[in-house]
């Protein structure tokens, strides 16, 4: 596959996460070497606090993609509720009041200078790109 028709497929979150983009290096995988080298290549663990960054970098710069994430109005994971919402959908959900404590999300919208370096004119951002290094090839995206 041409640079350009990986780099576009690598557009799809699907993708970049999935199959086709671990054919790649990437940013975790350095991560994993440095802290934990026998994890390497192995799936990582979902816990929720990597959920609640994710949707905290969801919210910011990617609103419309939000609806991907599952929510349980819950005290806890270890309600009644919750599991049951965890049995009916599988994987981990976040908690409502998770979601609720993210106010930084408007306090950085709403201020003139964050705005304009997300919502600018000109302003990328999400976009993959793939390069090699070293003999190896790596991918990442620009925030």
């Amino acid at each position: 596959m041409k640079l350009k028709q990986a780099i576009e497929k690598l557009r799809d979150d699907e993708h970049y996460y999935g199959d086709f983009g671990k054919q790649y290096l990437s940013n975790s995988d350095i991560r994993t070497l440095l802290s934990n080298p026998l994890a390497y290549g192995k799936p990582s663990v979902e816990i929720p606090a990597f959920l609640v960054g994710g949707y905290f970098h969801t919210a910011l710069l990617e609103e419309e993609k939000l609806n991907k994430y599952k929510i349980v109005n819950t005290t806890s994971r270890n309600t009644k509720i919750y599991k049951e919402a965890y049995k009916k959908r599988g994987g981990i959900h976040l908690l409502q009041h998770e979601v609720d404590n993210l106010k930084e999300i408007n306090k950085i919208k709403s201020n003139d200078i964050c705005n304009n370096l997300i919502n600018g004119i000109d302003v990328d951002y999400e976009e993959p790109m793939i390069k090699d290094l070293f003999g190896k090839l790596w991918k990442g995206k620009a925030d």
